[in-house]
């Protein structure tokens, strides 16, 4: 029997690229939706009912910093209708 370790192929070495970025794409989307939930927690405990168009807005941000930064917005944000014009800029 042959002994040897499989990260020393080129296709175990694949295989483990392959199974870092599916373990790194979920985390990031399990992150998404955090940042997503924290975003609109805030909103709605600041301006009540989100609007369901904003929610959708919220929904197709793909960038962590983004909804960082719109978090941030939410609290500093006198009306909800000045956040919705950072949202839409």
């Amino acid at each position: 029997m042959w002994k040897f370790d499989l990260m020393d192929t080129v296709a175990g070495r694949q295989l483990y690229d392959m199974g870092r970025e599916k373990e790194h794409q979920e985390w990031l989307q399990k992150e998404l939706i955090n940042f997503r939930d924290m975003l609109l927690d805030a909103l709605d405990a600041r301006f009540g009912l989100v609007p369901h168009k904003m929610i959708d807005q919220i929904n197709v941000i793909d960038q962590p910093q983004e909804l960082k930064s719109l978090h941030r917005e939410a609290i500093r944000c006198p009306n909800i209708g000045s956040f919705k014009e950072r949202l839409l800029s």
